[in-house]
């Protein structure tokens, strides 16, 4: 088993990131498991967006600045 760190985001988005493969995984050239994966740690990051938010939270600034400097 592949053990992974749920981390929920500000956003009420959650991620998963590797912590450790299993052993198939390590053995294997691209690192695939095929088996359960279990959860190691779990935590809140109340100050953080997840990476897709944060990409649409900046797209809408960006609008927001160049409509601004068109008027």
């Amino acid at each position: 088993m592949c053990q992974y760190e749920v981390i929920h985001f500000q956003c009420g988005h959650a991620g998963r990131r590797l912590i450790k493969h299993c052993h198939f995984a390590r053995n294997d050239p691209n690192h695939q498991c095929f088996g359960a994966w279990s959860v190691k740690r779990e935590w809140v990051s109340a100050n953080q967006v997840c990476q897709s938010c944060g990409q649409q939270q900046a797209v809408m600034r960006r609008a927001q600045q160049q409509g601004q400097m068109r008027v």
